[in-house]
C-alpha cells in the first residue's frame, strides 16, 4: 500500500525530522555496508591494506553511535 500524504511536508514537524534522521542512518548503513564489503573483497585478491580491521571496527562504532543518537532523538508517541 503506497504512503499517502494526509498534508504537505513541514521540516519543523518531529516525525518528518525523525523520518529524516532514518533515511541518512540508512544511507550510512548502506555505504558501509557496500565501501567496507568492497574493501574485504579487494583485501582478499592479496592486496593486503593492514590496518582494514580497524578501519572496519572504527566505522562500526561511530555507526552504532549514530543508531544511538537516532534512536535518543525518536520523538514521543502521541496516541
Amino acid at each position: 500500500m503506497p504512503l499517502v500524504l494526509s498534508a504537505p511536508p513541514d521540516p519543523e514537524d518531529p516525525a518528518y525530522q525523525h523520518l529524516e534522521r532514518l533515511v541518512n542512518f540508512g544511507v550510512h548503513g548502506a555505504l558501509f555496508a557496500a565501501l567496507n564489503s568492497g574493501l574485504w573483497v579487494w583485501q582478499g585478491l592479496r592486496h593486503p591494506f593492514a590496518h582494514l580491521a580497524w578501519f572496519t571496527a572504527a566505522w562500526a562504532v561511530l555507526l552504532l553511535v549514530h543508531l544511538g543518537w537516532v534512536l535518543s532523538l525518536r520523538p514521543a508517541k502521541t496516541d
